[in-house]
């Protein structure tokens, strides 16, 4: 796990060049899990994870650096991030993927629930893995 403060450099860098670092900062990252994959000593993607109301946890701000993006980073990412979210006793993982990603998410069991929608001009779709539980 790493901190906020080494989180948002690279979420503010990958998901909004050109705005300040307080605009990387979404309600409840106090009390977020975050997470990172270093490479060569370099962070080179990050994650976080929100538990919601509903015994499951919400899967936000997942950035890999753009020139290693396709490399399988953010594939071992989402892995761990499985790996944590099952752990940690949820029923599910779900995130509001961008519809560009929907295959990446996909590719690891997660499921589209309900409708693209569009939030500040991206198109957006609902994606969740549920957990198997014996």
């Amino acid at each position: 796990m790493i901190n906020i403060e080494q989180a948002l450099p690279l979420r503010q860098g990958v998901l909004w060049p050109g705005h300040p670092l307080s605009h990387a900062m979404v309600p409840g990252d106090e009390a977020a899990l975050h997470f990172g994959l270093y490479h060569e000593e370099t962070l080179v993607s990050v994650a976080s994870l929100f538990p919601d109301d509903h015994s499951g946890i919400q899967l936000r701000k997942f950035a890999t650096l753009p020139h290693l993006q396709g490399q399988g980073f953010g594939r071992r990412m989402l892995d761990h991030l499985l790996t944590q979210a099952r752990d940690s006793g949820a029923t599910h993982l779900w995130c509001d993927a961008r519809v560009s990603a929907r295959d990446f998410y996909a590719k690891s069991g997660f499921r589209e629930e309900g409708e693209v929608f569009e939030r500040k001009g991206q198109s957006y779709i609902v994606m969740q893995h549920t957990f198997d539980r014996p």
